[in-house]
């Protein structure tokens, strides 16, 4: 047993020293990061709110090492339990930096952050639902229900006074047109400690995207005729305006989808004024025809 640990910690001094070795002669590099700053030791009943949320810092050190790095391996930590007054502006110092000890700090930036320690609040706030991508084509968020429509934000003061909506994150409306319900939460940004409660039910309707189009020299026919008479349409041609769904309003062929029409079947011979009727294809609607009436002729 007594060879067996001796062996063990003669083992173990001979790996430390090999990756002591390799790391001492291996090739030194730099790497940068983007890290958060984390503020830390506040003082009770307070909170300490940074104005830069992300610092930059430069590291030199061997590649190897640099290279197994990840973000969590590399942050930036300022103590606030000595700051006195309202607002200090502090200079980061490269001790603040923790990042494994074979590696340098050679540049922060930026290098001076102003830090608040104010007092902390409860606010209800209002929220607003934020979206990425776009519906499916022709279509567009018609209604919206978010549940509950307001939260209680406790934060700090200086914070919270100056915010009058918190946004949920990212929802992702691509190709989507039919109802759709998300369980989302909500940003949370630096000043703000809670959120209650932290998720909202957003529900998002669809409707169709409609634009205008006016459509000219649509050619009007007769319908419903008598085999034993014959008719002149005096009125041959039309304008339209209509309204229609988005993804098809720039076809070439829309003018095909809309059929205006006389019925003549009614009609003795004479010379009449006829209200112009109309049908359509889907997601067209005809909003006005001009002229409305067209002059029709019948003979025997």
């Amino acid at each position: 047993m007594l060879l067996n640990n001796i062996f063990l910690k003669i083992l173990s001094v001979l790996l430390a020293i090999s990756l002591w070795l390799i790391v001492a002669t291996s090739d030194y590099d730099q790497i940068q990061f983007n890290v958060p700053v984390k503020l830390i030791n506040v003082p009770d009943k307070k909170v300490a709110v940074t104005d830069e949320s992300l610092i930059n810092v430069t590291l030199n050190g061997p590649r190897l090492v640099l290279n197994s790095l990840s973000y969590n391996d590399v942050s930036v930590e300022v103590d606030v339990s000595n700051f006195s007054g309202y607002k200090t502006d502090y200079r980061i110092k490269p001790s603040d930096v923790k990042v494994p000890s074979s590696v340098n700090v050679v540049r922060i930036q930026p290098a001076e952050i102003t830090v608040t320690i104010d007092k902390i609040i409860h606010k209800n706030i209002e929220v607003t639902p934020a979206f990425i991508g776009e519906p499916a084509e022709g279509f567009k968020v018609g209604s919206l229900q978010i549940t509950p429509s307001e939260v209680e934000v406790t934060g700090a003061a200086s914070t919270l006074n100056d915010i009058d909506y918190i946004e949920t994150l990212p929802i992702n409306l691509s190709g989507k047109s039919e109802k759709m319900s998300y369980s989302v939460g909500l940003k949370k940004s630096s000043g703000i400690k809670k959120i209650d409660p932290s998720q909202v039910e957003v529900t998002v309707i669809f409707s169709e995207n409609m634009v205008k189009r006016k459509l000219s020299n649509i050619p009007v026919t007769v319908v419903k005729k008598n085999k034993d008479y014959n008719y002149k349409l005096l009125t041959n041609e039309v304008d339209v305006q209509i309204d229609v769904r988005s993804d098809i309003a720039d076809n070439k062929d829309l003018k095909k989808r809309i059929n205006i029409y006389v019925d003549v079947s009614q009609l003795a011979p004479g010379k009449y004024l006829r209200n112009i009727e109309y049908s359509s294809g889907e997601n067209i609607k005809i909003i006005e025809i001009t002229p409305g009436k067209a002059r029709v002729e019948v003979t025997k």
